[in-house]
């Protein structure tokens, strides 16, 4: 699969020394994974986005520890991952910082959608990730956020409070030793991953800022983001996202995510095919992965999810659940 999109694994090698630092030896760390001892030796390793992430629930489901990619970032900053660091430490301050964090940021990720049209005015980056919703991302998301809190906090010199942290994924125990360290609340199950951050905190200098550096790295970085413009395809998250937004308000049809999508119906149909799949398959995949979410990670009622899964009511969401996994919500759960 030499066009799926990929995702810079230097936080992948960083995890897996913390293991072996731990006392796990190489073959219990990456059995099971798609990496090997050789990641070790790699200095900036691009992979494949699904295995990146996977690594991370491979590490907390080793460990035992659901809180494991938040506990690995500790005294973490991220210029091991290059470019993106670098440009982003040479800005002025944190709004530029942020700027061009999100700007370059596609240099070592083909899955990472970040949007920036708030961010000068109402102190909001929020961002997704442009992979099928079934490729658990929890503590890959909750490390590589709080790297990045902890590399504006160093270089900023303060200990800087976002105003409100968002993640997308779901999370039901231990939340407030993740608000003990951010210094705010934190919404889960958000539409989107979030940070919103108050005007004055935006105007903080860096003390590694670098005019000169900044204009070097930028054109390096314009030059990269030419050649790899429209590499790669984001379909099916597309679809999924469409479908997301719809579900609670009572369903998604072909129709309606087509039309969202700028294109008709059998467009979207023939484009689906191409890609080995279907509207329905699309859908099917999506409420699947959510409802194991929604009750492996929140205390929402099952009446509550089958809303949200835009199901007509909880008989016709606890029949497509037992399809899918031969248990009922309530077993599911319990386990």
């Amino acid at each position: 699969m030499g066009n799926s999109p990929k995702h810079i694994a230097v936080y992948t090698k960083i995890v897996a020394d913390k293991l072996l630092e731990r006392g796990y030896d190489e073959e219990t760390i990456f059995r099971g994974t798609a990496f090997d001892a050789s990641l070790l030796q790699e200095e900036a390793p691009m992979v494949e986005a699904a295995d990146n992430l996977g690594f991370f629930e491979h590490a907390a489901d080793l460990t035992k520890n659901d809180l494991i990619g938040f506990q690995l970032s500790q005294g973490q900053d991220n210029r091991r991952i290059g470019l993106i660091s670098y440009v982003g430490l040479a800005s002025p301050n944190v709004l530029e910082f942020l700027l061009n964090y999100g700007r370059y940021v596609r240099v070592v990720s083909d899955v990472f959608d970040g949007d920036l049209s708030r961010l000068k005015d109402q102190g909001l980056l929020s961002w997704r990730y442009r992979i099928p919703s079934n490729i658990e991302r929890r503590q890959y998301v909750e490390y590589s956020v709080t790297v990045l809190l902890n590399t504006l906090r160093h270089y900023t010199g303060t200990k800087l409070v976002p105003r409100q942290v968002g993640f997308e994924h779901q999370r039901k125990d231990h939340v407030e030793v993740l608000e003990e360290f951010y210094g705010c609340k934190i919404m889960f199950g958000a539409e989107c991953n979030s940070f919103e951050f108050k005007k004055a905190d935006l105007e903080l200098p860096l003390i590694s800022a670098d005019e000169q550096l900044l204009k070097v790295l930028r054109g390096y970085g314009d030059q990269v983001l030419a050649e790899k413009k429209g590499q790669h395809d984001g379909l099916i998250p597309e679809v999924e996202q469409a479908i997301a937004d719809q579900l609670a308000a009572g369903g998604a049809s072909l129709d309606a995510v087509a039309s969202e999508l700028g294109m008709s119906p059998r467009t979207l149909s023939r484009k689906l095919a191409n890609r080995d799949t279907t509207f329905f398959r699309v859908l099917e995949d999506l409420r699947k992965s959510l409802s194991k979410s929604y009750l492996r990670d929140s205390d929402l009622a099952l009446a509550e999810i089958a809303f949200l899964l835009g199901f007509s009511g909880l008989s016709s969401f606890n029949d497509a659940f037992k399809r899918w996994t031969g248990q009922s919500p309530g077993q599911f759960r319990a386990v």
